[in-house]
């Protein structure tokens, strides 16, 4: 099953460009269906248990495409091209902090499906060399992805239903270092692409739409925090979220579903029923059994095996499946505590590959089809220059706040 699951992760990263990413882990699905590894029930049952991140992630890519459609995400990117004064570096700077906002706001999947063309249009435009500021979208939308419970599905997958304080207190700060770590570790690896200046830009007027449609999403942020203060969950909310949104942003609601990346499901549904085959071999127990191995080293090896192990894993299988076993081993077995380093490795640990989440997977796809190439053991380069010490100083912190 580890084997199938593996290959078909590979092959996402590396399989032809005419075979959309989707294919492999649907394919891995149905083979172990077909021959009987998996049960159509379970399969079926994996999936359905499943429905509150999979409609949160529909809710998100709903608002994104009406954010989109509005013109505010492009006054976004035109209004920092502005600001920075024709600077590559402020300009860099300015584009990583917003995608950590918005990271942290409306998800990382967002950053990643609307803010990178946003962003390859507004440099490659002006002559600037666009991978440092395409490496910035993805990751940003993973190192700034778990600090908040909403800022990515893979959250609510080990936490179904957050408590915010308690959640915030544990990986705000750290997920605030990490993410300076991360910005600090581009400006000096990126320091002669960043170099120089471009030509200064006019500013545009932010119109009604865009002033209605930031204001809503706004409140939907809101809302995800009453959510969790009632203990609801959150897919719903996002729904209702991105509804508000439409009509705030008198969008087309053809064109902004039509902009959904539908084959996403499919993916996830495949990489799900891939995870619960695995699972049935028994990767639940193995890794009870680490983390009873780790806890001989005391409370700060624990933390450091699960933050760890986490990241290794979300990086061989996806974080996204790595979640939801992450939360079955906190629902059954594993110390309650144990679902903040399993977030942080989750979130932070995919910057060390191409397919280890999400929002990498998407953000591939659209940087592929502008042209550009993306070496992913240059990826891996770049992710083990800091990710590492971030999930240190991560265990260090959720070791003394407890």
């Amino acid at each position: 099953m580890l084997a199938i699951a593996l290959g078909a992760m590979l092959l996402v990263a590396l399989g032809p460009r005419r075979i959309p990413p989707w294919v492999w882990p649907v394919a891995g699905a149905i083979f172990l269906v077909v021959f009987r590894f998996e049960s159509p029930q379970a399969a079926l049952g994996a999936i359905a248990g499943q429905w509150n991140v999979l409609v949160f992630i529909f809710g998100l890519m709903l608002i994104s495409a009406v954010a989109d459609q509005s013109g505010l995400f492009a006054w976004v990117a035109d209004a920092l091209v502005v600001a920075a004064r024709g600077s590559r570096r402020r300009l860099f700077c300015y584009i990583f902090g917003s995608g950590a906002l918005l990271t942290a706001i409306l998800a990382n999947d967002t950053t990643a499906i609307v803010f990178t063309p946003i962003v390859y249009r507004a440099v490659a435009g002006r002559g600037i060399d666009a991978l440092p500021f395409l490496y910035a979208c993805t990751f940003v939308a993973d190192t700034a992805s778990f600090g908040l419970p909403f800022s990515n599905p893979a959250n609510l997958l080990v936490i179904a239903r957050p408590e915010f304080i308690p959640y915030v207190l544990h990986l705000f700060v750290p997920m605030l270092i990490a993410t300076g770590l991360n910005l600090l570790v581009f400006l000096v690896l990126f320091r002669r692409a960043l170099g120089g200046r471009y030509a200064r830009a006019e500013p545009k007027r932010l119109e009604p739409r865009m002033r209605a449609t930031l204001v809503t999403m706004s409140i939907v942020a809101l809302g995800y925090l009453a959510a969790m203060a009632a203990d609801l969950p959150l897919g719903p909310v996002a729904v209702a979220g991105a509804l508000a949104v439409l009509i705030a942003a008198r969008a087309n609601p053809r064109a902004a579903v039509a902009q959904i990346a539908w084959s996403t499901f499919a993916l996830l549904a495949g990489l799900f029923v891939l995870l619960d085959a695995v699972v049935h071999q028994g990767a639940s127990a193995w890794a009870l059994a680490g983390l009873h191995d780790a806890a001989r080293h005391g409370p700060l090896g624990t933390l450091v095996a699960a933050a760890f192990g986490a990241a290794v894993a979300a990086n061989l299988l996806n974080n996204l499946p790595v979640a939801a076993m992450s939360g079955a081993l906190v629902a059954h077995g594993a110390s309650k505590l144990l679902a903040y380093p399993f977030i942080a490795g989750i979130d932070l640990g995919p910057n060390l590959s191409t397919t280890g989440s999400l929002a990498t997977i998407l953000w591939l796809t659209i940087v592929r089809r502008r042209g550009v190439q993306v070496n992913p053991f240059e990826y891996l380069r770049l992710g083990l220059c800091f990710v590492p010490a971030a999930l240190l100083i991560t265990c260090l912190w959720l070791w003394i706040v407890k």
